[in-house]
């Protein structure tokens, strides 16, 4: 009996989303392991992920000085950033230069305090993510 409890609560807390959040540092680039979106507690649905792009990540990022902050990503996906909760508009976007390793980038203006990004829509593998002014 304590062995089927067991495997139910397994089975249960297995299935569950987690948030499997990955600190990162503003002026730094980290390369990151994307997980199966379906995996991720995500602070809102990300667009409906079409194998084989449904991976993701979600990181945290404390800013302490207000400004034009630039997300870099190394691989084509969707960047999002949150603010308690609340997904943020972003103020540009562009592509990197070729050859630069840089896919995307997204500009946001942030002040200072607590943020998640979002990462989806993503092919599974790693991936390069910096965060800069």
């Amino acid at each position: 009996m304590k062995l089927k409890i067991a495997a139910l609560m397994a089975s249960l807390f297995l299935s569950q989303p987690i948030l499997a959040e990955v600190p990162l540092d503003p002026g730094s680039t980290a390369t990151i392991r994307l997980s199966p979106q379906g995996e991720l507690a995500y602070p809102a649905p990300p667009k409906p992920p079409r194998a084989p792009a449904n991976h993701g990540a979600i990181l945290s990022i404390d800013i302490d000085e207000p400004g034009l902050y630039h997300v870099a990503l190394g691989a084509r996906g969707w960047i999002e950033v949150f603010r308690d909760g609340k997904a943020l508009a972003s103020v540009g976007h562009r592509h990197g230069e070729a050859g630069s390793g840089i896919a995307k980038i997204v500009d946001f203006e942030l002040e200072a305090g607590a943020y998640k990004i979002a990462l989806s829509g993503m092919t599974p593998g790693e991936v390069s993510i910096g965060v800069s002014r």
